[in-house]
């Protein structure tokens, strides 16, 4: 059976993986940040795949982005660029 949200956290967390190969300094700490964190969040979600979609995995991501936040007291800056490279990376990724 096809899963939508694997299909599109790969496809981003390959764009992540690409971006951090050619990232400024100034990009790796968000990057670092975001790559372990795709995986993390698929692997504990519980989902059926067949009333899924592939935009799904983008607004779970960005929920768990605004608890990951609180819970590591991160500042406006770095959530900022956070943010900014993961919308780059679902820019990036093709819709599965």
């Amino acid at each position: 059976m096809h899963d939508p949200i694997a299909a599109r956290a790969d496809a981003i967390h390959d764009a992540l993986l690409n971006m951090e190969r050619e990232a400024s300094a100034d990009d790796l700490f968000p990057l670092g940040y975001l790559i372990p964190q795709i995986p993390l969040v698929v692997d504990q979600l519980d989902y059926n795949p067949s009333e899924v979609s592939s935009d799904d995995f983008d607004a779970v991501f960005h929920e768990w982005l605004d608890g990951a936040f609180a819970q590591d007291g991160m500042s406006d800056a770095d959530q900022t660029a956070v943010r900014e490279l993961f919308n780059q990376a679902c820019d990036k990724a093709p819709m599965p």
